[in-house]
């Protein structure tokens, strides 16, 4: 059942085997799992079912390292999370990101891809994608036939896409109608209380902006809200332990990492859309994929980088494809307004270009490439973990009177090379195998030391209570429970150690789905 916190009178207190903290990809991969057990389960959502600009407000960071939008631009407090905002995008990690690197600081993690590799296929029909792999079985599948690349420099490959990227929409009616499990809106956390020992979590304190409070007693409380919040939430209840929860070791909040992207370049030629059989989207049976070029675990081995990925984009300047693709995008997250509306009206008028376009998607399976568009080349790198980038608490508080995060994002000499030594071999490569010139920007060839001007985020938030079994090296444990605390874990990309070039949302979820399979046991 679906209860609002400002709904309620008194002072309600809630009991249950399991609480999930945050209703997003993470919290909703776990609450899906233990639905159909026995146990009882409460999922506290700070948000409620629209956009809520006070509620949103909570999110306020400050900035004491390098620009970073996706603080507040990439998190939505609200039910389903930043899955309500996000394109769908589903790539699980390498083998080499999960290893560790003797090139890499603090790389390794304490499990392998082959553990996760049974909850990637389960995270899989979570989003529902396909279960294919994203290379050779994809390659007959689509009909691809990938480029004659070096495969010891460059691996080609694919990333899928959710056709429901709003997963709430798929899993909030099979929550609402359950007795064992309730979702609670409007329900800030706002104070963790330990046992006497300070081993166990005793109960939560949860608040609405509307002064309604709420207490939560659980067996098990599980920490689903994200990279930059997990370490907030943390780092703020300091009233029995003076640095924190789980910070005994000063690790709560650092090696803050996100996804390093820049625009290194457009490919050149006379021919573009002779590039689309190699670069453009693939649609196949509802679902769609798009091209990823990456760098090889063996040339990362040699030139001692990080990983890295390459993407494309096409930029139509007056195009009518991309005026209907804004409208369909508006509609479908509900943000229509004139601007909008005049950019449907000017597709309607000029049709020719979306009949063209929809004989490509509908013969060939393939995006279109409108007339005079220029394809914008992109590189997203992993970032090297420094437990100089890092979450702190800031001086200023919110509406709850809880300390805000202060960002502070810190990137090493090592993305700038890897940025710009994959740029200059792609060049290479794409030239080699005829798809066409990269013509690369100016701050890659000239070796800027202003190179961070050119680079941002992707509103990934990742490392924050990083995984490994030592206490002295990580905040959680490989079962992703905070050391030291029997019955909080966490269910995040904060978990991650490294981050691969991979966006993390089908890892968060593998994850959490391995996470329940271990409280299902517990609990039982």
């Amino acid at each position: 059942m679906i209860v609002d916190l400002n709904t309620l009178t008194e002072t309600p207190e809630f009991s249950c085997d399991l609480c999930v903290v945050g209703s997003g990809a993470a919290g909703l991969a776990i609450a899906s799992e233990v639905l159909h057990t026995p146990f009882k389960t409460l999922i506290v959502e700070s948000g409620g079912m629209e956009t809520e600009p006070p509620t949103q407000a909570l999110y306020d960071v400050d900035l004491s390292g390098l620009p970073h939008p996706g603080s507040t631009k990439g998190r939505f407090r609200i039910c389903g999370g930043s899955t309500t905002q996000w394109g769908g995008q589903a790539l699980p990690l390498m083998s080499l990101d999960l290893e560790q690197r003797d090139w890499i600081p603090y790389s390794g993690w304490p499990i392998s891809i082959d553990e996760l590799r049974p909850y990637y296929t389960r995270a899989s029909r979570f989003l529902r994608v396909d279960e294919r792999n994203f290379d050779s079985d994809l390659f007959a599948y689509l009909k691809a036939q990938p480029p004659a690349f070096n495969s010891e420099r460059v691996r080609y490959h694919f990333s899928k896409w959710s056709p429901h990227p709003s997963v709430r929409e798929r899993y909030l009616a099979d929550l609402a109608n359950r007795d064992n499990c309730t979702l609670l809106l409007h329900a800030n956390v706002t104070s963790i209380l330990l046992e006497k020992e300070l081993n166990r979590v005793k109960r939560i304190l949860v608040r609405s902006l509307g002064g309604q409070t709420a207490l939560v007693h659980a067996r098990i409380f599980v920490l689903c809200v994200g990279g930059i919040e997990t370490a907030r939430l943390l780092l703020s209840n300091d009233q029995q332990q003076t640095r924190g929860i789980g910070n005994e070791h000063d690790l709560v909040g650092r090696f803050f990492q996100d996804h390093p992207s820049a625009t290194i370049g457009w490919l050149d030629g006379s021919d573009l859309a002779a590039a689309q059989q190699w670069l453009n989207v693939f649609h196949k049976n509802g679902l769609k994929y798009s091209v990823r070029c990456t760098a090889a675990p063996k040339w990362q081995r040699e030139n001692r980088t990080l990983n890295v990925s390459m993407g494309t984009t096409v930029v139509a300047d007056n195009s009518r494809l991309q005026d209907a693709k804004v409208f369909y995008d508006a509609l479908r997250r509900r943000r229509l307004d004139p601007t909008v509306g005049r950019k449907l009206l000017s597709a309607m008028l000029h049709p020719e270009e979306l009949i063209l376009a929809g004989w490509h998607f509908l013969v060939h399976g393939r995006s279109f490439i409108p007339p005079g568009a220029r394809l914008q080349i992109g590189l997203t790198s992993e970032q090297e973990p420094n437990p100089a980038s890092r979450v702190m608490l800031s001086d200023k508080t919110d509406a709850l009177g809880i300390r805000r995060s202060d960002v502070r994002w810190v990137l090493t000499e090592r993305t700038n090379s890897t940025l710009r030594s994959y740029a200059r071999m792609l060049r290479e490569e794409f030239q080699r195998v005829g798809i066409g010139e990269i013509r690369l920007e100016k701050w890659v060839l000239d070796d800027s030391p202003q190179w961070t001007e050119h680079v941002t985020d992707q509103y990934h938030h990742m490392g924050t209570t990083r995984m490994n079994d030592s206490p002295r090296l990580g905040v959680v444990n490989s079962c992703c429970q905070v050391h030291g605390i029997a019955n909080l874990y966490i269910g995040s990309s904060a978990v991650f150690p490294t981050s691969g070039h991979s966006n993390p949302t089908l890892t968060i979820i593998a994850l959490c789905i391995r996470l329940a399979d271990q409280l299902k046991q517990e609990l039982t």
